[in-house]
């Protein structure tokens, strides 16, 4: 026993610190606890309709001296976090007439490349068969199934959002749950102001300071422990010395764990939607979508969800885009291949890419993560149903990994699998399972729309 009769109010303050370290985890709120260590992984696809202008994507092709062109130069400040995959096909016409439906349709529905069934949407295409939805789950679906089995505390599978649509057909939903050989479509959320009263109703921001300001009182604590400590050695034997020596490093590596818990815990708080509007208004399409990726970023630092399915529109989206003077729809201007159409296309694309950096991109850069921001550990995925629009084609589609993306692949790259014999859209996708840790899974999809193998090249 040491011959030192240690202050009682000294050994409360120590022992109430040194007990209560312990339990510091279990203060934290749950999204917290699970970034203690190290951050999630995350996954976004973000879905932009009719197609581009496959011939100006990029005014050079080089490896790592790409050009981005005038559509994709948005994207040119976080190229360097970014691969940009081109000459993608997603094979649909491999699947006889009766299980494949328009151009439109079965791009849209390409995150879950499966056969399409029989249904109640007669559509386009001249194959002369009333074509419904798909027959099996999308990506996300699948992947938020994995993403809760392995992390039970991560509270929504998917989040499922569409900017100014109302209506749910065929043409327009991206979400499929299945099981494989079922039609089972999810219906997007179109409004974010609901979306967010489900989605946030039990996150409260005054509970979460409340833990943080205990975090905070435990370190000062500790400080006044080491303080003491340095006091009572000259008092103290050679063995009590080494007794408290061997204490205080205690304190300090508790100290320093307890620092990267409160450096670690996200910025996860309640947002202020601002007023409603009218969420199918075309003049309000860029509110609604900018509310959905600030959703969708809040959403990712408190861990309730990982993965998000975000579309711009659904497929044929004929929306007017009045702000760049445009008097026809997207959808109308697509089809038409004359110089002033497609001037019109990159506009639009332009825009859309310049409403996702400062939407999306900047978003999740705003929120502290660890050493980085949600940005980091996000993997953001662009695609659309189709290659180009006025020919309805799908063997050279482009798809565009940003935000976490270095994480998985070599970046600051373009990429052309048109060259390749392993091109497969579906292929593409297992990709996204590796990302988010789920490496067991080497196929996605109807077989007739693989080509039986990872796209190589890319880690």
């Amino acid at each position: 026993m040491s011959r030192f009769n240690f202050s009682r109010r000294w050994m409360l303050r120590a022992g109430g610190v040194t007990l209560a370290l312990p339990l510091l985890e279990s203060l934290l709120p749950r999204e917290a606890r699970a970034q203690a260590t190290t951050p999630p992984r995350r996954i976004i696809f973000v879905f932009t309709a009719n197609g581009d202008q496959t011939s100006q994507r990029f005014t050079t092709k080089g490896e790592t001296n790409f050009v981005l062109g005038e559509f994709l130069a948005p994207f040119e400040p976080y190229r360097a976090d970014m691969l940009f995959v081109e000459g993608i096909d997603k094979y649909h016409y491999r699947l006889p007439s009766g299980e494949r439906a328009d151009g439109h349709q079965q791009g849209g529905s390409a995150l879950a490349p499966w056969p399409s069934g029989t249904g109640s949407f007669p559509i386009g295409g001249g194959n002369g068969a009333t074509i419904g939805y798909v027959k099996g789950a999308s990506i996300d679906k699948a992947l938020g199934e994995r993403v809760q089995a392995a992390n039970p505390n991560v509270r929504h599978q998917h989040l499922v959002y569409r900017v100014g649509d109302r209506s749910n057909n065929i043409w327009n939903q991206h979400a499929h749950a299945g099981p494989l050989g079922t039609q089972n479509p999810i219906p997007p959320e179109t409004s974010p102001f609901t979306a967010y009263t489900r989605i946030f109703a039990d996150v409260d921001p005054a509970a979460r300071e409340a833990a943080l300001r205990r975090l905070k009182m435990r370190q000062s604590a500790l400080d006044v422990v080491k303080t003491e400590l340095t006091a009572l050695k000259p008092k103290l034997s050679a063995d009590d010395v080494r007794r408290l020596d061997q204490h205080e490093t205690s304190v300090r590596d508790l100290e320093r764990s307890l620092s990267g818990m409160v450096a670690d815990v996200p910025a996860c708080t309640t947002l202020n939607l601002g007023a409603t509007l009218d969420v199918f208004s075309q003049a309000n399409w860029d509110e609604v979508g900018s509310l959905f990726f600030r959703i969708s970023a809040m959403a990712f630092a408190c861990d309730l969800t990982r993965v998000v399915n975000f579309n711009w529109s659904g497929n044929t989206s004929d929306r007017v885009y009045a702000e760049l003077g445009h008097a026809d729809g997207h959808h109308t201007i697509s089809h038409d291949s004359s110089t002033d159409a497609f001037a019109k296309i990159r506009q639009i694309h332009r825009l859309l890419a310049q409403k996702t950096v400062s939407g999306l991109y900047e978003q999740l850069k705003a929120i502290p993560e660890g050493a980085g921001s949600v940005y980091d550990n996000t993997l953001v995925v662009h695609w659309s149903e189709l290659d180009q629009g006025d020919t309805h084609g799908n063997s050279n589609n482009l798809v565009m990994f940003g935000g976490g993306a270095k994480k998985l692949f070599r970046t600051g790259r373009y990429v052309n699998l048109g060259t390749q014999s392993r091109d497969s859209f579906s292929d593409l996708l297992v990709y996204c399972f590796h990302y988010l840790g789920f490496t067991e899974v080497t196929t996605w999809g109807d077989s007739r729309l693989s080509q039986g193998g990872l796209p190589p090249g890319l880690v």
